[in-house]
């Protein structure tokens, strides 16, 4: 059996990169990292020091693993931890977008971007669920 030990990924923007195992493990570590630690102002420079990687093949093997890129990947985490928290608790808006790491204006415009609602609508309309 022939095991692949690369990828190669082409695109628009960047050139056919070659992607090795180790460097989609370390994009799978930093998925994890950044699960648990999404709070946190994690961008790339930090990412690539932190993991020893290329923060090109950072960014090309995140998007492979994730699906997404880092920043998308990170609001995402923070919009889906916001939803439990309004459906959970009665913490201010303003209080949940601190908890999640982003300011209050930046937390309506990335809830309702994803969601469609702001988030004291959607909490209401939650709440009618129950």
């Amino acid at each position: 059996m022939h095991t692949v030990d690369h990828i190669l990924i082409h695109n628009a923007t960047f050139p056919v990169m070659k992607l090795k195992n180790e460097d989609l493990g370390k994009a799978r570590e930093i998925r994890e990292f950044l699960e648990k630690n999404y709070c946190e102002g994690c961008d790339y420079t930090f990412l690539s020091k932190k993991y020893a990687i290329n923060n090109l093949k950072l960014k090309q093997a995140f998007k492979f693993v994730a699906g997404d890129n880092i920043h998308s990947f990170i609001t995402k985490l923070r919009i889906n931890h916001s939803m439990r928290l309004l459906k959970t608790t009665d913490l201010a808006i303003g209080m949940i977008a601190v908890r999640i790491g982003l300011d209050k204006t930046n937390f309506n415009i990335h809830f309702k971007k994803i969601t469609g609602k702001t988030p004291s609508k959607w909490r209401r309309e939650e709440r009618m669920l129950l």
